[in-house]
């Protein structure tokens, strides 16, 4: 499949899956858009290793758990690519994998802030202009524990909604 003409935004996409994901996109032929939150070394890395792949690349800084920055990227992706076709919700936390029981508060706040909040942030800063430009893909990295029963009442319920709001989005925007 060429994606070449298309731009994509992959949130955490200075490392691990993040990165996998920005090189196969360059590979495709998408111009590249990777976010990150601390590391720029390795979000540069990931960006020049799209660049010798042979497209466009840009490293954008951004706590996509804060909606406004959120905003800030998406029109630094349109400002600096033109556009925006893809957007890869894939900033994440893994957590503490607690029963209910041990459930230390703050850290369920940081996992719904980033495994929830971000990609809710994210996907609203994109879908307006999507829709008015004839349409884009959207997709959010969940994990099979928002699916199955695994312990670990923080992050797979985290995951568990992601995968919620998936669907209603899909859901919301399908036919349009």
């Amino acid at each position: 499949m060429s994606l070449k003409g298309k731009v994509a935004l992959v949130t955490g996409g200075s490392r691990g899956i993040g990165r996998a994901v920005c090189l196969e996109l360059a590979r495709q032929g998408a111009d590249v858009a990777v976010n990150y939150a601390g590391n720029e070394a390795a979000a540069q890395e990931t960006a020049q290793a799209c660049r010798e792949l042979g497209v466009r690349a840009v490293v954008l800084r951004a706590d996509v758990a804060d909606a406004a920055a959120c905003d800030a990227m998406v029109a630094q992706v349109l400002e600096q690519l033109g556009r925006l076709d893809i957007l890869v919700n894939n900033a994440g936390q893994i957590g503490s994998y607690s029963a209910v029981g041990r459930l230390d508060e703050d850290n369920w706040d940081y996992l719904v802030e980033l495994n929830l909040n971000a990609p809710i942030f994210a996907t609203k800063a994109v879908i307006e202009d999507m829709v008015e430009n004839g349409g884009g893909a959207i997709i959010n990295i969940a994990s099979v524990g928002g699916i199955a029963g695994y312990f670990g009442v923080d992050y797979h319920t985290t995951k568990a909604a992601l995968i919620a709001m998936t669907r209603q989005v899909a859901f919301s925007y399908s036919g349009k």
